[in-house]
């Protein structure tokens, strides 16, 4: 099973194409500027952290807002909005998102927000214990296993739209490294060595899955 499963991971090269970068900021305190477009989504998502309530600084029906514990999606239904967003943790704290407008290319597709250094420094150490390959992260994704370091939270990220269109439902985030798992039950005779993502480092099908894994920002 294991052999198989190893073998089922096809490397592909890196070149250029469609995938959505993930924009990550450090919470300093300060308001993170959140680049949104009309009637386009992006993602915001807070890292290790669950959210308890949503107030928002701009008249509720400028905007389509949904979340999950962890991740808001923002979606403009008014041309150039602007304001603040106060996301309130389940630990009392809260966060400011400075929302802005811009044209749909150049919107934040998905933002993390990571709100400690110390945080980030115990993961790294974490994973480079593990040496964790691409390899080594779809095998993961594939038979469900919690990695040290590794962050596992759902996601509706978009992250391709040629020459298909491709939702992520899950993301592994080691990082250096993203792992990406789409749900392929609609196209499972799809050759997913056609395509071509920026960033990309390994690919894979397996049953009704794809599996991803790009390089982290």
């Amino acid at each position: 099973m294991m052999k198989s499963l190893l073998l089922a991971v096809i490397f592909l090269l890196l070149t250029g194409g469609g995938l959505y970068a993930q924009k990550t900021v450090l919470y300093t305190g300060n308001p993170v500027v959140v680049k949104v477009a009309y009637l386009n989504p992006t993602e915001v998502v807070f890292e290790g952290e669950d959210i308890a309530s949503v107030i928002l600084g701009f008249s509720p029906e400028s905007i389509s807002l949904q979340n999950t514990s962890r991740a808001l999606f923002i979606q403009p239904l008014v041309e150039n909005l602007a304001g603040d967003i106060f996301v309130v943790m389940k630990d009392g704290k809260s966060k400011i998102l400075s929302v802005v407008s811009t044209v749909p290319d150049l919107r934040d597709k998905s933002v993390r927000i990571i709100d400690q250094v110390e945080n980030v420094s115990g993961r790294i150490e974490k994973i480079n214990r593990t040496g964790l390959t691409p390899a080594g992260l779809i095998k993961a994704m594939m038979l469900g296993e919690e990695l040290d370091g590794v962050s596992v939270s759902p996601t509706k990220q978009v992250i391709i739209e040629i020459p298909i269109q491709l939702t992520a439902d899950t993301v592994y985030d080691a990082l250096f490294l993203k792992g990406y798992i789409v749900d392929m039950t609609d196209r499972q005779n799809f050759d997913i060595k056609s395509i071509t993502m920026k960033g990309l480092i390994a690919g894979s099908m397996y049953k009704d899955k794809a599996y991803f894994v790009i390089q982290g920002e």
